[in-house]
């Protein structure tokens, strides 16, 4: 079930613990600030707002996080030329992971591992990680997704297809790389701050083009 709360469900025993030290520290009288103050940053960590999707348009790719464009380059994946995106979610970026279209899993699958920082190249192959292959209309795509230092595990929900902008997870910290079929049209670049569910490309119209004109 998609969580749609103001804070994603991975927080409540966090924000539970420390909303009760916070009351217990008020009944005491003792430590009252320090405790509000680590409530108040877990309540922040953990939100969960509600996004209008950047585009309607069937053949949109939109960010599947919060974050900023590291890198844009093109790769071999699937047996053929791919494009890679980056997305570096940042410390006070909105950690709730969206599907970045309408979109059916193929295959998922996730390592567990360590919690290295993302700017070390072996955090690639070292880190915990998940990897969602996916289709979309004629696309098949892929979502890898890399925890970073601060994250504690990728929480993630089952599903079989998801609609854009659903929310089917939450990353701590880390990096999520969308990768999309050679021909796609990417809209951002790197350096750029991105937030979840706004456009970052387009998948290719040719299949759209050739079906209306058979």
């Amino acid at each position: 079930m998609q969580n749609i709360g103001m804070v994603a469900k991975q927080g409540y025993k966090y924000i539970f613990a420390f909303g009760v030290l916070f009351l217990l520290s008020l009944a005491l009288g003792v430590c009252q600030i320090l405790f509000f103050a680590l409530f108040s940053i877990c309540v922040f960590w953990f939100r969960n707002p509600e996004r209008a999707l950047g585009s309607d348009d069937e053949y949109a790719v939109l960010s599947p996080i919060d974050g900023k464009i590291k890198s844009i380059e093109k790769i071999y994946y699937f047996d053929t030329q791919c494009v890679a995106v980056t997305i570096r979610k940042g410390v006070f970026d909105v950690g709730a992971l969206r599907a970045p279209c309408d979109m059916e899993l193929l295959e998922a699958k996730q390592r567990h591992g360590l919690f290295l920082c993302n700017a070390m190249e072996a955090s690639k192959n070292l880190n915990e990680r998940a990897l969602f292959i996916c289709k979309n209309l004629d696309n098949k795509f892929a979502i890898r997704i890399i925890a970073g230092p601060l994250s504690k595990r990728i929480s993630f929900e089952n599903f079989s297809r998801l609609k854009a902008g659903r929310r089917f997870g939450f990353l701590s910290s880390g990096e999520v790389i969308l990768i999309l079929p050679a021909n796609a049209r990417i809209s951002v670049s790197v350096g750029e701050k991105v937030a979840g569910a706004g456009i970052i490309g387009f998948f290719s119209y040719e299949e759209k083009d050739a079906r209306q004109s058979a």
